[in-house]
């Protein structure tokens, strides 16, 4: 069962896991974690693969490391189509391998400004 007996929102109650995802699906990367952290059942809807298919990190270039690519290619792999790494200068080619590894399914990736990245 997705939602425990314990979980007094009446939205989890009401409404089918299906129509929860829909209405994650149309939130922004900054959203999503924020609904994250409202409930163990918001944590699984915000990060269910599904919501992660477009990802744009230019917004957050300062702040992205490695180690956050290779966390959401593990998370989202399979459901990942498009991600913007533009700008993100803390992206190397560790990152870039783990998410080569991951992601068989990307259709679009933007690594404009990623300096880390070498032709390794």
């Amino acid at each position: 069962m997705m939602f425990s007996n314990n979980d007094e929102a009446v939205i989890n109650k009401k409404l089918p896991k299906e129509l929860l995802l829909r209405i994650f699906s149309f939130l922004d990367v900054v959203t999503l974690c924020r609904c994250a952290q409202v409930s163990r059942a918001w944590n699984v809807l915000a990060l269910d693969g599904s919501n992660w298919q477009r990802i744009d990190l230019f917004d957050f270039q300062r702040d992205i490391e490695g180690r956050v690519v290779e966390n959401i290619s593990k998370r989202c792999g399979g459901f990942l189509r498009k991600l913007s790494l533009r700008g993100c200068l803390g992206v190397g080619d560790n990152a870039l391998r783990t998410f080569a590894q991951n992601c068989r399914n990307i259709e679009v990736l933007n690594l404009n400004g990623c300096t880390k990245i070498t032709d390794a």
